[in-house]
């Protein structure tokens, strides 16, 4: 089988589109640590990189406005969607920006620019310790326990 028949149809919250180029970016987010005075430091790792997506689309023929218009609400919703590429990407992303772009001398037609960043899961919430709170009790307890041993002093002298 060849890439060729191997390639999807494109489409944004079922809302279908012609790819001319996709581009997909990721990597590490990286911290370079430097010092004053000094000629080495080092770079601390903090876990991959959200995936973006560049992606350049079109939508042509007959019925081209409300193709374009379909795509336009559907990147214009709230939350993520999930988005297939021709190549095989698939995958739960939000839209972050769009152009439409219409041309006199390309009637019929619509270009979409697209940037797309990958949704993700929140992490899950757990239960945070209350510092303040142990901090006042064990303030309370040292305080009682010398106020104990002031009483305790002061029995002793008399």
């Amino acid at each position: 089988m060849s890439w060729r028949d191997q390639l999807m149809p494109a489409s944004f919250r079922g809302a279908h589109f012609h790819v001319d180029m996709g581009v997909r970016a990721g990597g590490k987010r990286l911290v370079p640590h430097e010092f004053p005075k000094k000629d080495e430091g080092y770079t601390e790792e903090m876990g991959r990189q959200l995936k973006r997506f560049t992606v350049n689309g079109y939508v042509v023929g007959p019925s081209f406005i409300f193709e374009r218009d379909m795509l336009v609400l559907a990147l214009e919703a709230e939350g993520s969607g999930w988005l297939i590429l021709p190549t095989g990407f698939s995958g739960n992303v939000q839209c972050d920006v769009f152009n439409v772009i219409e041309r006199r001398e390309q009637g019929g037609m619509a270009e979409i620019e697209m940037t797309f960043v990958e949704a993700g899961q929140p992490p899950a919430l757990s239960g945070s310790t209350d510092t303040q709170a142990q901090t006042e009790t064990q303030a309370n307890a040292a305080s009682d326990a010398a106020a104990g041993d002031a009483d305790a002093s002061l029995e002793a002298v008399k």
